[in-house]
């Protein structure tokens, strides 16, 4: 895996899971897990500064974080050096990873878990490279790129990823829609997608509702064991989710959400009593709305 070898992020490695085996026991041991964006782990180590809260009580549905390679390296791209990184993401892995698996999967750890399951390189490819073109049937070129594909070229799974790399946009939240499918098709799950990026992981999902074809290839029987499968967990999600585990006063929510990372100018996919809205949503209302129990975040 090229980006656990770059010199940046050496002082993680001791607390952070790459290799085949050790992410495999992970996995089997919790079934559930977290795929993380870039975005969120930029919010998350600016809580570092703030309240780390939301680092410490937000992720407690799993005890596996996911973060794809290519994620990663979007995250170290401007750092210039392993100090700078230590000094900008150092403390944020060292709190996610006190109580979380931290895991870095590349297309070549996913396709060791598929051969895993299948049996055979060939019927692991066959399933990744499937669903790779359900998770991007609404970007042509990358479609048609995968659609070429020889899958017994040797270099089979190189073009399949700098395929999903395309130009360069939305790479992250491409693979990380990809590894999430993959990951239900091996029976893991739910997955939970914490991520705020509309365009790159939300407008891909509402294509999955009602692909028969995908939810076969991924072993869902229905639109609705998909949703219950397939989650999003936005920033507000979490503080809504710390609100009622700790069973926070109003004043104390409203606390922790102005002194969070939380982007009061994003518009929120919610509804309230069942009516759905795609708005801002100031902290106040928000804190209002989380404690009268009417509000339900979808993104």
């Amino acid at each position: 895996m090229k980006v656990i070898e770059n010199p940046k992020i050496q002082s993680i490695k001791p607390i952070i899971k790459y290799q085949f085996d050790d992410i495999k026991k992970s996995l089997n041991a919790n079934s559930a897990l977290y795929m993380m964006d870039n975005m969120m782990l930029t919010k998350l180590r600016q809580d570092i500064k703030r309240d780390q809260t939301v680092m410490m009580r937000g992720f407690h549905r799993s005890k596996v974080i996911i973060i794809p390679d290519v994620v990663l390296e979007e995250a170290i791209a401007n750092i210039k050096s392993e100090i700078e990184f230590q000094k900008t993401y150092g403390h944020l892995f060292q709190i996610l990873s006190a109580e979380h698996d931290v895991c870095i999967v590349d297309m070549e750890i996913m396709l060791q878990l598929l051969r895993d399951m299948l049996g055979t390189q060939e019927n692991a490819l066959y399933v990744l490279i499937h669903i790779a073109q359900e998770a991007v049937r609404t970007n042509r070129k990358i479609l048609d790129a995968i659609r070429e594909m020889n899958i017994h070229s040797k270099d089979v799974l190189d073009k399949l990823r700098n395929a999903i790399i395309h130009n360069g946009k939305n790479t992250g939240e491409r693979f990380l829609t990809i590894f999430s499918l993959v990951f239900l098709c091996m029976y893991y799950g739910p997955v939970y997608i914490v991520s705020e990026d509309e365009k790159g992981v939300y407008g891909p999902y509402r294509t999955f509702l009602n692909n028969e074809q995908l939810l076969e290839l991924i072993h869902i029987k229905n639109t609705e064991e998909f949703i219950a499968n397939y989650q999003f967990i936005s920033y507000e999600a979490i503080l809504q989710s710390i609100y009622h585990r700790e069973g926070l006063e109003k004043t104390e929510l409203l606390d922790l959400i102005e002194g969070s990372s939380r982007d009061s100018s994003r518009r929120m996919l919610y509804s309230l009593n069942g009516e759905p809205f795609y708005t801002e949503v100031p902290n106040k209302k928000l804190a209002e709305w989380i404690t009268s129990g009417i509000i339900h975040i979808k993104f």
